[in-house]
């Protein structure tokens, strides 16, 4: 009841009193900062890509400032919030109590749902990284009613960036009704040369883990397509070294050095529980 009392009492400070756009960002910026978690320039979604993690502990007060403009504001502010929220919690969300999990799950729903391209990119992005199952098959958090549904409507869109983040939540909550699907799509996508949306279903079919993905990852090996340094290369070598344990994890940890696609790296070694550097 205390903490319902403390996220309505925010929400009050950040919508009735009228608290600007910049200053409600700012805001959470400051929490984030006092969290150890470095923002620059305000940019709260490039923390959260850099998977920044809290270096001071989170308490449960922690989360009220990012939940009540979380479930009451919108537009950047909810955007900003979502991440913040995403942040301090942290992958699985197990530093957020089930409340908190529960109440945030329900407005990024929405947020997937939502007709504005940047709060649906947010919300996926977000809902994957606080409801993803770990791969060592402990219990991960329960996902929202309705979450599910909404990733895969996302993947009705058209926009390539759309598809990615749909792509990228419903592997990270290990949805296994989705693997036959994600498989047309790794073909097509690679059949059409588009690489990039073929590296996003591979890097999910990777995370569900379903047996019939292995040997599509068996191919790879030595298969040229798998070959360069983009992004789409380093999910081949993730995908490897998640369904083979080939040791391709060396790959992963040498890309960390690779300013274009360190935070890309650094996500992998999370999710494969490896030393992040």
């Amino acid at each position: 009841m205390m903490r319902c009392v403390r996220t309505a009492s925010l929400v009050l400070a950040f919508g009735v009193s009228g608290v600007s756009a910049a200053m409600a960002q700012t805001s959470l910026g400051e929490l984030l900062a006092r969290h150890g978690v470095e923002v620059r320039g305000g940019q709260i979604d490039v923390a959260f890509d850099a998977h920044a993690a809290p270096r001071v502990p989170v308490t449960p007060g922690s989360f009220a400032a990012p939940l009540a403009v979380l479930t009451s504001a919108g537009g950047s502010d909810q955007i900003a919030a979502a991440y913040a929220f995403g942040i301090l919690a942290g992958r699985s969300g197990r530093a957020a109590s089930t409340q908190e999990l529960a109440a945030a799950g329900q407005s990024l729903v929405a947020m997937i749902g939502g007709g504005d391209r940047r709060t649906r990119i947010a919300g996926a992005r977000v809902s994957g990284r606080l409801f993803a199952a770990p791969f060592d098959r402990s219990p991960g958090p329960a996902v929202p009613p309705g979450m599910v549904d909404a990733l895969f409507a996302l993947l009705n869109q058209d926009n390539e960036i759309d598809l990615l983040a749909a792509m990228d939540a419903i592997g990270q909550l290990r949805e296994i009704s989705a693997a036959s699907s994600l498989t047309e799509r790794y073909r097509y996508y690679r059949n059409a040369g588009k690489r990039a949306l073929a590296g996003g279903a591979l890097e999910a079919l990777a995370r569900i883990g379903d047996p019939s993905t292995v040997e599509i990852v068996r191919q790879l090996s030595g298969d040229r397509w798998a070959d360069g340094r983009d992004p789409t290369a380093l999910a081949v070598a993730f995908a490897r070294q998640r369904m083979l344990q080939d040791g391709s994890i060396a790959m992963i940890q040498q890309a960390v050095d690779d300013k274009s696609r360190r935070s890309q790296a650094r996500g992998y070694l999370a999710e494969l529980g490896a030393a992040v550097p």
